[in-house]
C-alpha cells in the first residue's frame, strides 16, 4: 500500500512539474522593429511597424497596444505577414486580428501559430490630428516605443516621409529620448532615424519639424496659428538647458547625499559605542570553565534553552518542559504506529500523551510548568491525546495559551536575576538615539537623494545591535559559561564518557538546547540498550526505535509546532511641444 502511494505521488508530480518546465522553457524576443511613417498631403498620418518576432516555443498570438495620446482618431487598421493580410474577425483563428478599445489605448491582436521560428508582422493605421500644423511650420512629435515595453529592441529604424520635396536646411528635428542612441539624417522628403540597442525601460521620442507648403492647402486647416520654428527652437533650447541643470543638480545632491551619510553614520556609530561602553560592556570572570558532560545543577531546562538560545522563547523549550514532566512521573508518552487511511496517509508512526498526576507536589513545579500541565490535561480531556492534536497552535484556544506560556516562562527567567536590568536601559537609549538618526536619514531620501539610503541602513544596523547591549549579571555570566560547556560537551559526545545515569536528561536538555538527532545520537551510543533510561517513554513492541530517533521526532515536533504558531475616435489630437503614441506589446 505504502508503494503504491509512493509511486502514484512520483507520478502526480512528474504530471505537474512537466507542463511547467516546458512552459518556462518558452521565450522570445523581439529585435528589429522597423517604422515607416508617411506623412499625407491631407495632414493625416499612416504609420506601418513592422515588427519581428523570434521565438522558442510554441505561439499562438501577439498584440500591438497604442495609447490614445497625441491624434484624435485611427482608422484603416490592418495587420499582415508577407504581403498576406490577417482578417478582422473575432475567432482567435490564425490569421486573424481583431481591435479591442479602451478609455486608454486600442489594442490589436492577432493570430497565428510560430513553432521556433522567426516571423515579421505589419501593422498600419492612419491617425487624424497627429500633425501640428501652423501657418508656416508643422510638427510631428511621436512616441516610437513605449518606456517598460516587453522587450528590449536590437535595432530599430524610422523612416519619416513628408508628400513633397524639401530643402534639407528647412528639416529640423529633436531625438529626446534616447538622446545618445539615436543617429539622425535629413533627405529631400523627409528623416531617417536609426538606433541599437534600446532597453525595454528606454522611450524612443523623436521631434520632427518641417514646412506647412508639403500639405494640400485646400485639405487641411491651421490647428495652432502661434507655432512657429523659433518657438521650437527655443522649447527645445531650454529643454537641454533644464537637462544640464537637473544633471548638475543630480550630481549636487548626490554629493550631499555621500557626505550627510557619511556624517549621519558615524554619528549613529559613535553613539552605539559610548552607550555600549556605559551600559554593555561584559562582566570580567576570573573563572576557568572547561568543557565538560557533567550536569552543571539542576536548573530548568527550558530556562537554560532560554539563557543559552538569546533570550527567546521556542516551543522547544515547551516540549523539553513536557518531557521534563514526563520524567518527573506527571506524564507518560507512547508511540503509536502509522495510520494508513486515505491516498496520502503518513508512514510515520505518531505519539500520544497520557496523563498520569495532575496533581502537582508542594513547591516542586514552577508556575511555567503548572501551565503546561494544566494546559495538557485539558486538552487531552476535550481534543484526545495525539501529540499534534494537542499542540495545534493553528487554533486560536492553543495559540493564546503559548503566548501566555511563554510569558510565564520569561517571568521565571527574570526572577534568576540572571540579566542586568540596568543594560535594557542602555537598549533603549540607543533604539531613541538611533531613531532619531534614521528619521533625518528617512528625511534625506525625500529631499536631497535617495543615497541617503545609505545612513538609513546604516543606522538600522545599529539599532538591531542595540540587543547586543543587553549583558548578563556576574551571576547570569557565571552559569551562562558554565552550562555553554556543557551545552559543547553534548554537541561533542564521543570525546566524552557518559555515564548512564543521566542518559534521561541529557536527552532532555538535548531538546531544550535545539540539537538535532545527528548530535544526539553520539550521547547514547556507549549505552545501546538505554532505551530504558528513557522509561517515561513507551517504544512501540517490535521497533528499534532508538533514543536518538525518538529524540530526532521530538525536534520534528518542536518545528512543526514553531511553523504552527507564527503568525474610434475620441477627443484630443496633437499639441505643439507635446510627444504622443508609445507603442508596445508582446506575444504569447
Amino acid at each position: 500500500m505504502r508503494s503504491f502511494n509512493l509511486y502514484a505521488c512520483l507520478f502526480l508530480l512528474i504530471g505537474v512539474f512537466l507542463p511547467l518546465s516546458d512552459i518556462s522553457a518558452k521565450e522570445y524576443s523581439i529585435p528589429e522593429i522597423q517604422v515607416d511613417v508617411q506623412i499625407n498631403a491631407d495632414g493625416t498620418i499612416t504609420i506601418t511597424e513592422h515588427r519581428t518576432y523570434v521565438y522558442d516555443g510554441s505561439y499562438t498570438w501577439a498584440n500591438y497596444r497604442l495609447p490614445k495620446s497625441g491624434y484624435s482618431a485611427i482608422r484603416d487598421i490592418s495587420v499582415s505577414e508577407n504581403g498576406e493580410s490577417y482578417t478582422n474577425l473575432n475567432t482567435e483563428e490564425p490569421g486573424t486580428f481583431l481591435v479591442e478599445e479602451s478609455d486608454e489605448a486600442y489594442n490589436i491582436v492577432w493570430h497565428y501559430r510560430a513553432d521556433d521560428e522567426t516571423r515579421t508582422y505589419s501593422i498600419t493605421y492612419t491617425l487624424e490630428n497627429a500633425v501640428v500644423i501652423g501657418p508656416d511650420w508643422s510638427e510631428f512629435y511621436w512616441t516610437y516605443a513605449a518606456a517598460g515595453r516587453e522587450k528590449s529592441t536590437d535595432q530599430m529604424e524610422i523612416l519619416v516621409q513628408l508628400p513633397e520635396l524639401v530643402t534639407l536646411s528647412d528639416l529640423h528635428y529633436w531625438v529626446r529620448e534616447p538622446a545618445w542612441s539615436m543617429d539622425g539624417t535629413p533627405f529631400d522628403n523627409g528623416f531617417q532615424f536609426s538606433g541599437q540597442n534600446i532597453g525595454r525601460d528606454q522611450s524612443v521620442v523623436i521631434r520632427t519639424l518641417f514646412p506647412s507648403s508639403v500639405f494640400d492647402e485646400n485639405l487641411i486647416q491651421i490647428s495652432d496659428p502661434t507655432f512657429t520654428l523659433e518657438q521650437a527652437e527655443n522649447e527645445e533650447t531650454a529643454y537641454r538647458e533644464k537637462l544640464r541643470l537637473a544633471a548638475e543638480d543630480e550630481q549636487r545632491r548626490k554629493n550631499a547625499a555621500i557626505e550627510y551619510s557619511i556624517i549621519l553614520a558615524g554619528l549613529s556609530l559613535i553613539a552605539f559605542i559610548l552607550i555600549y561602553r556605559k551600559y554593555g560592556l561584559r562582566h570580567k570572570m576570573h573563572i576557568s570553565v572547561s568543557e565538560s558532560i557533567m550536569l552543571p545543577g539542576r536548573e530548568k531546562p527550558a530556562a537554560i534553552g532560554w539563557l543559552l538560545m538569546n533570550r527567546t522563547v521556542t516551543t522547544g523549550h515547551m516540549i523539553a518542559t513536557l518531557l521534563d514532566l514526563a520524567r518527573m512521573g506527571y506524564f507518560e508518552l507512547k508511540e503509536n504506529e502509522a495510520e494508513e487511511e486515505g491516498f496520502f496517509s503518513s508512514k510515520d508512526n505518531y505519539y500520544t500523551i497520557h496523563s498520569k498526576n495532575s496533581d502537582p507536589k508542594e513547591n516542586e513545579l514552577t508556575e511555567f510548568e503548572v501551565s503546561l500541565l494544566n494546559f495538557v490535561n485539558k486538552r487531552i480531556s476535550s481534543d484526545g491525546n495525539k501529540f499534534d492534536e494537542i499542540f495545534n497552535f493553528q487554533k486560536s484556544e492553543a495559540s493564546k495559551w503559548f503566548y501566555a506560556w511563554k510569558k510565564k516562562l520569561k517571568k521565571y527567567c527574570d526572577s534568576k536575576e540572571w540579566i542586568d536590568k540596568e543594560s535594557y536601559k542602555g537598549m533603549y537609549w540607543n533604539l531613541g538615539v538611533q531613531f532619531v538618526i534614521e528619521g533625518v536619514a528617512l528625511a534625506g531620501i525625500f529631499f536631497i537623494h535617495p543615497l541617503m539610503a545609505m545612513a538609513l541602513a546604516g543606522t538600522f544596523i545599529m539599532m538591531v545591535l542595540s540587543l547586543t547591549i543587553i549583558r548578563k549579571t556576574p551571576k547570569g555570566e557565571e552559569t551562562y559559561k558554565r552550562w555553554k560547556a556543557y551545552q559543547n560537551a553534548l554537541k561533542n559526545a564521543k570525546e566524552h564518557t557518559i555515564s548512564e545515569e543521566h542518559l534521561g536528561r541529557h536527552f532532555i536538555f538535548s531538546i531544550a538546547l535545539g540539537l538535532g538527532k545527528q548530535q544526539i545520537e553520539p550521547i547514547f551510543e556507549q549505552h545501546p540498550g538505554a532505551a530504558t533510561s528513557l522509561y517515561w517513554i513507551v517504544i512501540l513492541p517490535g521497533t528499534t526505535s532508538s533514543p536518538a530517533e525518538i529524540a530526532g521526532s521530538f525536534s520534528n515536533l518542536a518545528a512543526t509546532a514553531t511553523t504552527s504558531a507564527s503568525g474610434g475616435s475620441f477627443s484630443g489630437g496633437a499639441s505643439a511641444g507635446s510627444a504622443g503614441g508609445g507603442a508596445s506589446g508582446g506575444a504569447g
